[in-house]
C-alpha cells in the first residue's frame, strides 16, 4: 500500500475513533451546525460522484494510443494504470474517498441526533422486505 491509498488509512482510523466517541455520547453537534456541515459534505460527495461517473463514462479505463511502437504502448498502458489499474489509481482512490465522505456524513448525522441506531435498523428491515417483495414478483 502506498501513495493516496496509504494516506486514506489514518483518516479511516480517525473517523472510527470519532464515530466511537459519538456512539458513547462523548461527542455531540448542534443540529444547525450539523446541517450546514452535511450540506457541504453533500456538495463534495456529489462532485466526487460526478468525477467517478465522468471518468468511467469517458473511458479513462482504456489504453491510450501514442503510436504503434513499443514505447507508445508502454506509455499508454502506464497512463491507463494510473487512472484505474491498481488500488492507488485515480478511480479506486476516488471511490474510497467517497466512502470516507459517507462515513463522515453518518458521523455528523449521529452526533447531531439526526440518525439513530433504531433508524438504521428500521431502514434495514424495510430494505429486506423490499428485496423479498421484489424477489416474489420475478
Amino acid at each position: 500500500m502506498s501513495g493516496a491509498e496509504a494516506s486514506l488509512v489514518p483518516v479511516s482510523r480517525e473517523l472510527d475513533a470519532v464515530g466511537a466517541r459519538v456512539r458513547t455520547g462523548q461527542l455531540r453537534l448542534d443540529r444547525e451546525a450539523a446541517q450546514r456541515l452535511l450540506d457541504e459534505l453533500s456538495a463534495v460527495r456529489s462532485r466526487v460522484e460526478t468525477l467517478i461517473t465522468q471518468a468511467s463514462a469517458d473511458g479513462i479505463d482504456r489504453s491510450l494510443r501514442f503510436g504503434d511502437n513499443i514505447v507508445a504502448h508502454v506509455m499508454g498502458d502506464r497512463l491507463r494504470g494510473a487512472a484505474s489499474g491498481g488500488t492507488d489509481a485515480a478511480i479506486p482512490v476516488l471511490e474510497r474517498f467517497l466512502a470516507q465522505l459517507e462515513k463522515v456524513s453518518d458521523i455528523v448525522s449521529r452526533a447531531a441526533g439526526l440518525v439513530t441506531d433504531e433508524d438504521e435498523e428500521a431502514a434495514g428491515r424495510l430494505d429486506s422486505i423490499g428485496r423479498q417483495t421484489s424477489g416474489r414478483r420475478s
